[in-house]
């Protein structure tokens, strides 16, 4: 059965890099992003066009990927200055059909060709191959879709409902235009958003990490989740978050009395390869200053800095009196320990947003800040969602590090296309500046 194929929304890129598992970062010059839904199952394409030695030469070559795996390639037809094509190979399975074979129905429409034909070169394949424009996106995506359906490499969810508000469209939207409206559209999308991984979630409880371990520590040791927090600063949060854990194997406690007597013992724990912090110098007396402010003002309970329903607004405070926490990691602990971990927290109004990579990226980018500063995209956050203000800072965590990336963002499949003004370059001064 052909599958349905429908593009949904497609978006040009600029220069790109890919790293090939075992060699070298190959470049690409240009690009596109394609949104498609195949037989109602969304789909990430990305197809981008560069040049490459191959067949005894440098020629045009091109990947297109669908959900970032590589899953058809394109290389330059002997013909290409007057054709712009390129040539690429036909497979529902592993082998490459022959000339000799059928052209399979969901290749009609396509010029195929005998890419030896077209290909005079060393060590060129007599196959069936795909005759295409190298800027030819439609093609290229419906391609690799096909090989996709073939090799059953789709992802499995159903197409996503996308958010749209106003009238607005996926191209990139005027500087000076922003309105109120569409900033409440970016805060509708960003809520759609936290909605759909809440439904998404595997289970019941949280998973901070990949190891089941790591995890039932972090929700029933309270000095534990006090150690991540500390901990999630300068590396990915899955290690920060399993620190705790490492850190338990490689003292034989997570004992607050034991840490702030050895702090010899906590140094070498933490320097140790392989290393458990990127900061193997500052983090050891963060935690040592942890486990002594948690026995002479908590008794040694970690426990007991939540402990009693605190208003969000003390609660932060709370987490900022400890060593090495600020408002980023302050805002973020009050959050998932009322989000995830169950507990009570009272006038969730008063948590913010935290102050990270992510949240600065996407705020500007999408014109829901106007500046990199702390204070403004804290009063963003406040006066567009004043009931909970930290409700926006998942989801918009979740965009930055799966979406939103600090080189070439994947603006097609972003939950935000349809609402984000897409200033790269104006995110970048700023967060320069």
């Amino acid at each position: 059965m052909i599958p349905s194929i429908e593009i949904l929304d497609t978006g040009e890129l600029g220069p790109f890099t890919f790293h090939w598992w075992a060699a070298n970062d190959e470049a690409f010059d240009r690009g596109w992003e394609v949104l498609a839904s195949v037989d109602g199952k969304e789909a990430y394409v990305r197809h981008g066009v560069g040049r490459r030695h191959a067949y005894g030469r440098e020629r045009v070559h091109s990947v297109t990927w669908v959900d970032l795996r590589p899953m058809v390639e394109g290389v330059e037809a002997d013909d290409y200055v007057v054709s712009s094509a390129l040539l690429s190979g036909i497979r529902l399975t592993k082998r490459f059909l022959r000339p000799e074979d059928p052209v399979p129905a969901e290749y009609r429409g396509f010029e195929v060709v005998v890419q030896s034909d077209e290909l005079r070169a060393p060590r060129t394949r007599r196959i069936l191959a795909l005759k295409l424009r190298e800027d030819d996106v439609e093609g290229w995506t419906r391609h690799a879709l096909l090989r996709a359906v073939a090799w059953e490499h789709l992802p499995t969810p159903p197409l996503r409902k996308r958010v749209q508000t106003s009238t607005r469209t996926s191209a990139p939207v005027d500087v000076l235009g922003d309105s109120p409206e569409q900033k409440a559209g970016i805060v509708e999308a960003l809520l759609a958003f936290a909605a759909n991984l809440k439904a998404e979630a595997s289970g019941p409880t949280v998973e901070f990490t990949a190891i089941p371990e790591a995890n039932a520590l972090l929700r029933n040791d309270p000095f534990a989740f006090l150690v991540a927090v500390i901990c999630d600063q300068g590396i990915p949060a899955e290690r920060a978050w399993r620190a705790p854990w490492e850190l338990q194997r490689r003292l034989g406690h997570l004992d607050p009395a034991r840490i702030a007597a050895e702090p010899g013992a906590v140094r070498e724990a933490i320097q140790t390869e392989p290393k458990l912090h990127r900061f193997v110098n500052t983090i050891p007396g963060w935690l040592v200053a942890a486990a002594r402010r948690v026995l002479s003002r908590w008794d040694g309970d970690a426990g007991r800095v939540w402990a009693g329903s605190p208003d969000a607004g003390e609660l932060q405070g709370r987490f900022e009196a400890f060593l090495g926490i600020g408002q980023k990691k302050a805002a973020m602990a009050v959050a998932i320990l009322s989000r995830d971990l169950g507990v009570t927290v009272k006038r969730m109004d008063q948590n913010d947003v935290a102050y990270d990579i992510h949240l600065r990226r996407v705020f500007l980018r999408s014109h829901l800040a106007e500046r990199d500063d702390r204070d403004q995209m804290i009063g963003v956050a406040r006066a567009l969602h004043p009931e909970q203000p930290s409700a926006l800072d998942l989801p918009t965590w979740v965009i930055g590090r799966r979406y939103c990336d600090a080189g070439a963002p994947h603006c097609v499949p972003c939950p935000l296309t349809m609402v984000c003004a897409k200033d790269v370059e104006g995110a970048a001064l700023a967060m320069s500046s």
